[in-house]
């Protein structure tokens, strides 16, 4: 059963320690300025049409929240939050800094990342919609995680440097404008459709085997691809250390 909407003056401008609100309490249309909270357990809290500016919130429990319609979340600070099993419909994150904090069965690909960074926090099977994404940057590991183009062919906005990317999947994004991985463990090809090309003039006049079938299948979707970025690790594990020993070569032209 969802509460009564309950008033912003509930959490604007507060400074408090162990806050816990009623179950499932709603705020809509609500302007929630200057918060901070720790130890906070706001048990399921939903968020409809609000925005929610320069609040803190630290070892707090958000998990099974609603954010939806459109609501604002600007210049905010996360930290050690639990956002488990959270939805965010058609919400937007802007200048927001998460960090250590728990994203686990949340929802995260209807929502808009504006300025954002995530440091070290955990984000398993999710996934994010370039086309809702401007300059966001990740440290720490994405595990499962899907970015994923609609529109086809959008320019993905991603700062991955200081991140390990595990088995993380790219789907019709334009990935020439990130910035990959420094961890040696990742190879990017930001021309690897002119790299591909050059890689199946040559292999046309190698001896067919599996590898070779293989190889042409894989370079051949590469073709139209704008970037790509591997984890060489998660490439040996699904292809086997010779086929990515040789595709790697292919590509780098050696």
């Amino acid at each position: 059963m969802v509460n009564d909407k309950m008033p912003s003056f509930v959490l604007s401008g507060i400074q408090q320690d162990g806050l816990v609100l009623p179950k499932k309490t709603r705020f809509e249309k609500e302007r929630v300025i200057d918060c901070k909270l720790k130890d906070a357990n706001l048990s399921d809290p939903i968020f409809d049409q609000c925005i929610l500016e320069s609040c803190s919130f630290e070892k707090s429990d958000f998990s099974g929240s609603r954010f939806f319609n459109k609501t604002l979340l600007a210049h905010c600070h996360f930290k050690t939050v639990d956002f488990q099993a959270s939805g965010f419909s058609n919400s937007k994150f802007e200048n927001c800094t998460f960090i250590k904090c728990n994203f686990r069965e949340a929802s995260l690909k209807d929502c808009e990342f504006s300025n954002c960074l995530f440091t070290q926090c955990k984000i398993i099977d999710n996934s994010f919609n370039a086309s809702k994404i401007k300059n966001l940057k990740f440290s720490g590991k994405l595990q499962e995680v899907s970015f994923i183009s609609e529109p086809p062919n959008t320019p993905l906005l991603v700062d991955f440097e200081l991140c390990k990317l595990d088995w993380v999947t790219f789907t019709d994004c334009d990935l020439e404008q990130i910035i990959p991985p420094a961890d040696p463990q990742h190879i990017f090809f930001k021309d690897v459709s002119v790299r591909a090309r050059k890689a199946l003039a040559l292999i046309i006049s190698e001896p067919e085997n599996p590898i070779n079938k293989l190889l042409k299948r894989r370079l051949q979707k590469l073709t139209t691809q704008r970037g790509a970025l591997f984890n060489i690790k998660n490439l040996e594990e699904y292809e086997g250390p010779e086929f990515t020993k040789q595709f790697i070569e292919f590509l780098q032209g050696t």
